[in-house]
């Protein structure tokens, strides 16, 4: 997978992981900006982020609702895609990384399960009886 110089915004996730997923994306040739949703780092900070930001991840169980509804809206505005992740773990951030290089137009939520496989049944579906 190669980048191609392109900067990621990661918003939300856990700060120990976010040294890990700096340097997934930098050996593969991109850079990553990380805001954390508003614990710490200012929402207006977030805005300018979007600046430099090619493309956006969060994970859905690792950043608050005001957040999440503050990025898709910015990355409307921004005409920027994003993947909401289902979460914060590394491996998911790889796969969501993934799925959002291979995306259709910016400016589109692609379907968590287009992104990657689930196992099991989804969310909310019964098995048949």
């Amino acid at each position: 997978m190669d980048l191609a110089q392109r900067t990621i915004l990661f918003v939300g996730g856990l700060k120990q992981q976010v040294p890990h997923m700096r340097r997934y994306v930098e050996e593969h040739n991109g850079s990553l900006s990380h805001h954390d949703g508003g614990m710490e780092d200012n929402m207006s900070r977030l805005a300018k982020l979007f600046g430099r930001a090619d493309m956006v991840l969060f994970p859905v169980d690792c950043v608050s609702h005001a957040a999440q509804n503050e990025v898709k809206k910015l990355c409307r505005r921004w005409d920027k895609p994003y993947l909401p992740m289902p979460s914060a773990s590394i491996s998911v951030f790889k796969q969501a990384l993934t799925a959002l290089l291979a995306s259709g137009p910016a400016g589109t939520e692609q379907p968590i399960e287009a992104a990657w496989p689930t196992k099991g049944p989804s969310r909310g579906s019964r098995p048949a009886h």
